[in-house]
């Protein structure tokens, strides 16, 4: 499924413009962590697998968040937000960040 929505949104951002940042090869890692889970029979999220993209005010430790500032422009988190942790939890895969 994380494949499926790359491919997508490599096919049209050009014209929605929707991503301020992506990163294909995180996401993907994400996914075969989940799925990894899922082999070993360890329990499932309620979102497991699913790819999202978290608007660029969300903290998240792996991504910048620039909040669509020149201010924190290469904002490096150290943390999840409360947002974000609780979507990884649930077994979100998080492609990156749309603008703000």
């Amino acid at each position: 499924m994380t494949q499926s929505c790359l491919d997508r949104i490599a096919e049209r951002e050009e014209a929605v413009g929707a991503w301020i940042y992506l990163d294909p090869e995180l996401a993907l890692a994400q996914a075969r962590a989940l799925d990894a889970k899922k082999k070993a029979g360890d329990p499932l999220g309620t979102l497991h697998g699913l790819p999202v993209g978290l608007k660029d005010i969300f903290d998240t430790a792996d991504m910048p968040t620039e909040c669509g500032s020149a201010y924190y422009e290469g904002r490096r988190p150290i943390e999840d937000s409360t947002t974000a942790a609780l979507l990884r939890r649930a077994g979100a895969v998080i492609l990156g960040k749309t603008v703000t």
